[in-house]
């Protein structure tokens, strides 16, 4: 008998498209936050993933967003910037957000991370690969002689990579190069995890569609099949207002 497929669902916006209300359904301490971040493009994208992902949450169970509390405390210093849980513990949540793309992901089985990245075509990709990648990741990498296609690849491991630690939850106090996740052209799987051997085997990595100009990933901590479901954001935020009358 084959395992049965656990399934993930990813929500894309642009903030652009997010209505005006999203504010609304953010907690004073997330308001706090909000103001806290002084860029408006980027106080933007922040209020419009703590939005969907409160109403994508709604929209899969059938409640509320108002009634939806996402906890964030860092195990390091407890401020507000940790790992979104939601406070009944399920389903588990991960978001993600650059440029103009927000990702939110839901997965009622197993620890979710997603991760979004604008192509950064002006970065120096040589100095950051010591950081990013490890050794045994390297020369496949410095192979490719196309400027844009190493660019490309780059973000490509370092979605991978980013939503396996969101996923587990050590964020970047793990560093990148430490996580292998193999060439950037062969298939998306976790090869290494430092002091988790286990992990390999019960990590499942999954490359996003994400708009031109960017990449995206997710990962999920099952031994199980994934079947991830992108879906657009506009459509949860227009349920939402038709059934609690938001505008």
């Amino acid at each position: 008998m084959k395992p049965a497929v656990v399934d993930c669902r990813v929500w894309w916006i642009d903030p652009a498209h997010a209505p005006r209300w999203c504010e609304e359904l953010l907690s004073e301490p997330e308001r706090a936050r909000a103001e806290s971040i002084h860029r408006r493009a980027a106080r933007r994208r922040f209020t419009t993933a703590t939005a969907l992902l409160k109403v994508a949450v709604a929209v899969t169970s059938g409640g509320s967003p108002g009634g939806v509390e996402i906890r964030r405390a860092c195990p390091d210093c407890r401020r507000l910037h940790g790992r979104p849980v939601l406070a009944g513990g399920a389903p588990y949540v991960s978001l993600s957000h650059s440029g103009d793309r927000v990702a939110v992901a839901l997965c009622a089985d197993a620890p979710v991370g997603v991760d979004v990245e604008q192509v950064d075509a002006g970065i120096d990709v040589d100095a950051m690969v010591p950081f990013v990648l490890g050794a045994s990741e390297q020369p496949a990498f410095r192979a490719v002689r196309s400027r844009q296609a190493r660019v490309e690849a780059f973000f490509r491991c370092w979605t991978r990579k980013e939503a396996v630690l969101k996923a587990t939850g050590d964020g970047l106090r793990i560093p990148m190069r430490e996580v292998t996740v193999g060439t950037p052209y062969g298939p998306a799987r976790l090869i290494g995890f430092p002091g988790r051997p286990e992990l390999p085997g019960t990590t499942r990595i999954v490359d996003l569609r994400a708009e031109p100009g960017y990449l995206g990933a997710v990962a999920v901590l099952t031994a199980r099949p994934v079947r991830v479901i992108e879906l657009d954001g506009r459509d949860a935020f227009a349920a939402t207002a038709e059934r609690h009358g938001g505008s």
